[in-house]
């Protein structure tokens, strides 16, 4: 963020001059970066895994198996949430969006945080690992670690595709907008198949 708003002038105008005549997609541009560079957060991906042996000790607490589920949900949208937040507002800074674009901005972007918050755990439950004598394996090495990282950059491209397909029917705005429901949508199926049988498969 420091070396974007440092260096913003001089990127916006490399920016402009490669997109000049196509500046109504700037804002599209900005939120596929920002979303790229957040899916690079993956703390729920491993945090099952991470419990390891020592999982019965969350079992036995006199709490529903959700619980911990929405802790490591909440730990990684503190953790991922504002610096995404302050980054967003200062790419919106730096290439001078209107406003209405800056919240539609800043609304795509926490949705993704969310969707791939949710994401990461719903890998993790189906797929962790218990039985590493090693932090590094479940963080490193594991499957649904794996799947969050790339799977975040594949969801940025299938829209950037998408957007390229129907580029003649959606405006940049509408499309930005649509892409923000759906990832509302998918994270709200999601955050009730964990509350219901990822907890199960949790306890």
């Amino acid at each position: 963020t420091a070396a974007l708003l440092i260096k913003g002038a001089a990127l916006r105008e490399m920016i402009y001059g490669m997109f000049e005549g196509y500046l109504h997609l700037i804002p599209l541009l900005c939120a596929a970066a920002v979303c790229a560079i957040t899916s690079m957060c993956d703390m729920t991906a491993p945090s099952v895994s991470l419990e390891g042996k020592n999982l019965w000790l969350v079992q036995v607490l006199p709490i529903n198996a959700f619980q911990p589920l929405k802790a490591k949900l909440k730990l990684h949208l503190f953790l991922t949430l504002p610096p995404a937040v302050l980054l967003t507002l200062s790419v919106e800074w730096v290439f001078r969006l209107h406003w209405g674009e800056c919240i539609l901005l800043l609304v795509t972007v926490a949705a993704f945080v969310l969707f791939m918050a949710l994401a990461g755990l719903f890998f993790n439950l189906k797929m962790p690992n218990l039985t590493w004598t090693n932090e590094i394996v479940p963080i490193k090495q594991s499957m649904s670690v794996t799947l969050a990282l790339f799977g975040g950059w594949v969801i940025v491209l299938a829209f950037c595709v998408l957007y390229y397909a129907l580029r003649n029917l959606l405006t940049p705005m509408v499309f930005l907008a649509a892409s923000a429901v759906l990832l509302i949508v998918l994270s709200a199926v999601l955050y009730r198949y964990i509350k219901t049988k990822g907890a199960k498969i949790f306890e």
